[in-house]
């Protein structure tokens, strides 16, 4: 062993180290600086209530806060396009949404990013299924009453949503596809107004997400009839899902995954892929999300890649069957 070599670990074993100091160096480098979060949604909403547990986490696992920077605008468009165009040093993560990022490229003929060249995904984050509702006048008790009477009257029943190319009027087309149903749809400025007119009895049906129509539902405002994801919700034990309901194997609900700018190193995705997990792990964080009527959803960067590009496929397809345009 050379000289120089053997001063050295004779020094490091003096100093109670038995690490070679470049070994680690890659790793231990990065953060040592704050991170920011870029939400591309608004204070309040479930985007960025997500991003609220998952920051202060992610904080103590990386060792460097981490700031959320509300970035709204454009249909959460104009946040993620800030995300594609930072520097690809893991010091700018995005939250990215079905809308922004996953039927965005169906719905703006000029968006600002390629929405799987511009990213480098991390992991998903979680889902919050979306509920099928109906008033409490309505008549239909179950998705095959419901069923029966949209096929009785073809094209009668009128379907709110949030606004046309919203998560909730792509799971509507979606759900008509799956069932050979057609609706009319009632475009609204957001999921409020909608669920007042359904309430009210001057809207069939609705389908919106589980964290905005809870406290309806436990008020007996509205009814429901299933929910969307795969699995039964915590929060609606007794509410089947619509494959249980009879419609074969659907599944949508609102997923949030945590994406770098495009071309950020594999060191770099695995290092925060590792943490983000550690994070989705912790009781306390799923008890968080649950609250917000989510499940944690836990994948590596390649499964989220995959779930990408199925997701934006699947989109574009309904997109085009129904012609849906934004307003």
């Amino acid at each position: 062993m050379p000289n120089t070599t053997r001063r050295l670990l004779i020094l490091m074993l003096a100093l109670g180290s038995t690490s070679i100091p470049w070994a680690g160096h890659a790793q231990s480098g990065y953060p040592n600086k704050p991170i920011k979060l870029i939400v591309p949604f608004p204070p309040g909403g479930n985007v960025d209530l997500s991003a609220r547990i998952l920051a202060p986490e992610l904080a103590r696992e990386l060792g460097q806060p981490v700031v959320i920077e509300n970035k709204s605008g454009a249909g959460g468009t104009l946040g993620l396009d800030a995300v594609a165009k930072s520097a690809p040093d893991g010091y700018t993560l995005g939250i990215a949404s079905p809308v922004n990022h996953l039927a965005a490229p169906s719905l703006y003929p000029k968006l600002p990013y390629d929405s799987i060249r511009d990213f480098t995904p991390v992991g998903l984050v979680a889902s919050v299924p979306m509920v099928l509702v109906v008033g409490p006048s309505s008549p239909v008790k179950s998705v095959q009453e419901l069923l029966q009477l949209a096929r009785a009257r073809s094209g009668a029943l009128t379907m709110a949503s949030a606004g046309s190319g919203s998560g909730n009027h792509i799971v509507g087309e979606l759900f008509q596809d799956a069932t050979g149903t057609q609706f009319v749809h009632v475009p609204y400025k957001g999921s409020a107004p909608a669920n007042t007119d359904l309430a009210g009895g001057h809207v069939d049906l609705h389908f919106d997400q589980l964290s905005s129509v809870l406290p309806l539902i436990q008020g007996g405002k509205l009814r429901p009839l299933a929910v969307t994801a795969a699995n039964r919700s915590a929060l609606l034990p007794d509410v089947p899902t619509l494959a249980e309901a009879g419609v074969a194997t659907f599944d949508a609900s609102t997923t949030l995954g945590l994406v770098l700018p495009g071309k950020a190193s594999a060191e770099l995705t695995t290092r925060l892929n590792e943490a983000l997990e550690k994070v989705l792990k912790q009781a306390r964080v799923k008890e968080q999300f649950a609250r917000l009527g989510a499940d944690v959803r836990e994948s590596t960067p390649a499964e989220y890649v995959e779930f990408i590009r199925t997701e934006i496929a699947r989109t574009a397809k309904i997109v085009k069957i129904a012609k849906i345009t934004l307003d």
